[in-house]
């Protein structure tokens, strides 16, 4: 099973639809299920723009070049919700999504109608097929929501 995404970072426009590609390849005979997640910033990306980071993160971010004080943190820290899962034809779409114009097409790439100020953050793409448990399932994209 290999996951990509050939966007890790999309800046989209307040409002304007957006399409979140996520391409797989499994040697799987069952149809795969497609689960789309959403998880918060750690911290505030605006808060960066306008210059209010601490320096105790900026400290800590320049020790470990790998880590980001924005992507970084458990789960149990921001919030994590599921988008859209999608099995065969039949799509699911998590209830705090179920009023927006949210749907999985082609075969695995997040669609959002219209995005709001909260759609900012990390979108997982999630491949689960029963007989196929080795290599990368899950990989990641960076949305950015801007305003005019």
């Amino acid at each position: 099973l290999q996951v990509t995404v050939p966007e890790k970072k999309k800046v989209a426009m307040l409002f304007q639809p957006a399409l979140l590609r996520c391409h797989f390849s499994t040697s799987s005979t069952q149809p795969a299920v497609v689960q789309w997640r959403y998880k918060s910033y750690c911290q505030d990306r605006m808060g960066e723009a306008l210059g209010m980071v601490t320096s105790g993160l900026q400290t800590m971010s320049k020790r470990n070049l790998d880590w980001d004080p924005y992507l970084d943190c458990v789960d149990s820290r921001r919030t994590v919700r599921v988008v859209a899962s999608k099995q065969g034809s039949a799509i699911t779409i998590g209830d705090f999504y179920k009023e927006r114009d949210v749907s999985i097409v082609h075969d695995a790439d997040l669609q959002i109608g219209k995005l709001m100020w909260g759609d900012s953050g990390l979108y997982y793409c999630l491949i689960i097929t029963p007989d196929d448990v080795e290599g990368k399932n899950e990989e990641s994209v960076e949305l950015l929501v801007l305003g005019e």
